[in-house]
């Protein structure tokens, strides 16, 4: 069982004026006229074992990422939200992503990390390397 995390969202800041608080990175158009948001849930959904996909962000990007899945995506399958009720940076919402997978499905689950602000061109060769890491020997959970 292979779970897209994605972490989506961010103060808007770095890119200003393209990218601001109510829209940043993200959900930027890019030439193609797709978002870095679809782009990431388009590149995950090829990988196996792909069960579902969850979208870490907060609740003013709810709407905005959940129509970003339905305009730019055909899966079928489930899109889950955890949603920060205040951003804490990266780790924190890394570790509750985990925590709560791990509660869910058992210490068997692997995560895919993703953030939703990177542009990866080469998605056959991504789904090859997703594959090849998950033939890597897991670590053992204490």
């Amino acid at each position: 069982m292979l779970i897209p995390v994605i972490l989506s969202g961010g103060a808007g800041t770095r890119l200003w004026p393209v990218s601001r608080e109510g829209r940043p990175k993200p959900f930027m158009r890019m030439t193609d006229g797709g978002s870095l948001l679809g782009k990431t849930y388009s590149r995950a959904l090829p990988c196996l074992g792909v069960s579902e996909v969850l979208t870490i962000t907060n609740r003013d990007y709810y709407f905005q990422s959940k129509d970003v899945w339905q305009a730019e995506t055909d899966a079928s399958l489930p899109l889950r939200f955890l949603l920060e009720p205040v951003a804490r940076n990266t780790a924190p919402a890394i570790l509750l992503g985990a925590l709560m997978l791990c509660a869910e499905h058992g210490a068997e689950a692997v995560i895919l990390l993703l953030a939703a602000d990177h542009l990866i061109q080469d998605v056959p060769a991504f789904v090859a390397d997703v594959a090849r890491a998950d033939t890597w020997p897991r670590p053992a959970i204490w």
